[in-house]
């Protein structure tokens, strides 16, 4: 199986710096490679987002899938993010 990658963004409502990451993501080029997730705090819970370590919205996550099926976190970006950040985070995959 391919390698593929999950980049999760994890938001709440009432919150402009996750309503502008959304429009962003919207924009942004994902590689053919990457499935977009999308996490948010009113319908996941904050068990979910303690168990990913995400202390605060918005946060994307970059995950790894592996040839044994696990799942493993590449790299993060805390805070709002325009499509230049999110293209930077993808960009080396």
């Amino acid at each position: 199986m391919k390698n593929y990658y999950i980049l999760t963004f994890f938001s709440k409502g009432n919150c402009s710096p996750c309503a502008a990451t959304s429009f962003a993501l919207q924009e942004a080029h994902l590689p053919p490679n990457v499935v977009l997730e999308k996490r948010k705090l009113e319908f996941d819970g904050a068990d979910v987002f303690a168990s990913c370590g995400v202390q605060s919205t918005p946060t994307l996550v970059l995950y790894r899938s592996t040839e044994e099926g696990q799942i493993i976190e590449v790299r993060r970006h805390v805070g709002g993010a325009n499509v230049s950040a999110i293209e930077s985070l993808l960009s080396d995959i």
